[in-house]
């Protein structure tokens, strides 16, 4: 049956061609890794059995170098080879791993998904969150690779769609619950859902958020000054952090910015959006709005930003530097919640102590959303004006702000132990193949 989805991709490639073109022309986030996308990863050096993590993003490369750090410690006789979907993720992928292979996953043509298994020829597959595609674990099954699903989620609609496959295709079903297969869940709530799904229980565990464990709850304060003294940020200053940021909500940032600076003076606003492709338009709309945008590389060149500092947005325009723009706000917004894209993680800011406030739409983060508001340790708005007022009563109430900073790091704190968890689970199988292998 992997015909059958080879056709489905092969249609809606030829049907959406001139989109992909366009955006493969006009967009580096569609052209970047391509011939990897294509299979043409190389081969794998080294005779060691293999490891294969794939992680989506930035925000699943960072997750896992705490595991990458335990698995090398205890079995430094495998190697391991991480595989990312985004250029970003691919970046921080290299920065984190520099001694690693680090590529593209390949397109889940049937094909493509053969010739890059042949040359990284993995023990083990282990797969981070939600990423199952349908003739990758075919080709697993039948290669008799184990797969392992982390941190595992899934959500009633992503549920409906599996389901949907699982009737269209035997096959499909069938390497999905291989008993080689295991299922390490964030919540129980994950685990009724894959066992809905026709996993069997026993291949099911619930072993916790790993997100927790990588958090950091404290940046040295050496850093802390050092990125201060670029945004020329006073002690008197108020800053606004607005991470992660989705089209549309910019907008309502500086907008909220221009209200905010009739209340409170001396406020700064650092704007960090998802996606780096998107500075040159966001840079526009700064100076639409009659601010001076001040982007971090420039800062970082050697420019200043000198008079009316309070006129000037702050635009992060690198890679991997939210956590620490984090550290100095004293009042954040976590993106992709004001619009209907199911949220950021919103545990970043809370694991460093920063009152955090997000919209309406965080049903990606159902369960970290859940864990804060039971602590009061999040505001959740439903508009831009209910947005203005939270922002307002945090930055005037200073005392209240850091009390709800200080619960937020403490549900981060209490949550921690997935990764020794999936560690115990990994353990098993990772022995069981070296022993085949010998």
């Amino acid at each position: 049956m992997s015909i059958l989805f080879d056709a489905a991709y092969v249609t809606a490639l030829t049907v959406g061609s001139p989109y992909f073109f366009l955006k493969f022309i006009v967009s580096e986030r569609y052209r970047s890794g391509f011939a990897q996308r294509l299979g043409l990863v190389g081969l794998r050096r080294g005779e060691k059995p293999c490891i294969w993590i794939h992680c989506a993003s930035v925000g699943e490369v960072l997750m896992v170098k705490t595991l990458v750090n335990s698995i090398e410690k205890e079995f430094n006789n495998l190697d391991i080879v991480v595989s990312t979907n985004t250029n970003t993720g691919w970046s921080v992928a290299k920065r984190c791993f520099d001694n690693k292979k680090i590529f593209y996953f390949p397109l889940d043509l049937s094909w493509v998904v053969n010739k890059v298994l042949s040359a990284i020829q993995p023990i083990c597959v282990i797969l981070v969150e939600l990423e199952i595609w349908p003739n990758f674990l075919i080709s697993t099954a039948k290669m008799r690779i184990p797969v392992v699903l982390l941190n595992a989620r899934i959500s009633e609609k992503s549920l409906k769609w599996y389901r949907v496959l699982r009737k269209i295709s035997k096959e499909f079903f069938e390497s999905l619950t291989s008993e080689e297969n295991i299922f390490c869940a964030r919540t129980g709530t994950d685990a009724t859902r894959l066992m809905n799904l026709g996993i069997p229980e026993s291949q099911v565990c619930i072993t916790g958020n790993m997100k927790f464990d990588n958090l950091v709850t404290g940046v040295p304060e050496d850093t802390k000054k050092g990125l201060l003294a670029l945004f020329e940020i006073d002690k008197e200053d108020k800053v606004i952090v607005c991470g992660s940021t989705h089209e549309g909500e910019e907008m309502v940032m500086l907008k909220m910015f221009g209200r905010l600076r009739e209340k409170i003076k001396k406020l700064r606003l650092v704007l960090v959006p998802r996606h780096i492709e998107r500075v040159n338009e966001i840079v526009k709309l700064i100076e639409s709005f009659r601010y001076r945008c001040v982007r971090k590389t420039s800062l970082d060149k050697g420019e200043k930003i000198g008079a009316k500092k309070e006129e000037a947005v702050i635009l992060v325009d690198t890679i991997g530097e939210l956590q620490t723009t984090y550290s100095i706000a004293d009042c954040v917004f976590v993106g992709k919640s004001l619009v209907p894209q199911g949220g950021q993680n919103m545990m970043e800011p809370a694991g460093l102590a920063r009152p955090v406030i997000v919209g309406p739409h965080t049903f990606n983060f159902a369960e970290e959303t859940r864990l804060l508001k039971e602590a009061d340790a999040i505001a959740v708005v439903q508009d831009e004006p209910a947005l203005v007022d939270k922002m307002i009563y945090l930055l005037e109430h200073q005392d209240e702000a850091r009390e709800m900073g200080e619960r937020a790091q403490s549900v981060v704190i209490k949550q921690r132990g997935a990764t020794e968890r999936n560690i115990q689970v990994l353990r098993k199988i990772f022995l069981k193949e070296r022993t085949v292998s010998v």
